[in-house]
C-alpha cells in the first residue's frame, strides 16, 4: 500500500541542523520504501511544511513510521495527516 504523510510547520519553526540531520537518517533507513518527500514552500518561499509518499504494508506500519519523524519528534507541527494514497498516474 502507498501512504501520503503531510505535515504543516508551527507558524515561525523550521528545523535546526540536528533535526535536518536525523530527517536524512530517517529518510534513509532500510524498511519502508520513501520514492517521494521534500518539503512544502508558501508563496514566499518559507518551508510550510512536508509531504512524503511512501510504501508500507498496512496502516499500522504506516502510522509506526510517521511517530518516527524527526519533525513530530521536535514538535514542529501545527498538524499532520495521513492518507492511504492511488497513485492514478504513472
Amino acid at each position: 500500500m502507498q501512504f501520503a504523510w503531510i505535515g504543516f510547520l508551527k507558524a515561525g519553526r523550521d528545523a535546526d541542523q540536528e533535526v535536518l540531520h536525523e530527517v536524512n537518517d530517517f529518510l534513509q533507513q532500510p524498511y519502508i520504501r520513501i520514492p517521494s518527500a521534500g518539503a512544502l514552500r508558501d508563496e514566499a518561499g518559507r518551508r510550510a511544511g512536508m509531504m512524503m509518499i511512501f510504501d508500507a504494508k498496512d496502516r499500522s506500519a504506516a502510522e509506526a513510521l510517521v511517530a518516527e519523524s524527526p519533525f513530530l519528534k521536535a514538535g514542529l507541527y501545527e498538524q499532520h495527516h495521513l492518507f492511504e494514497y492511488l497513485d492514478e498516474i504513472g
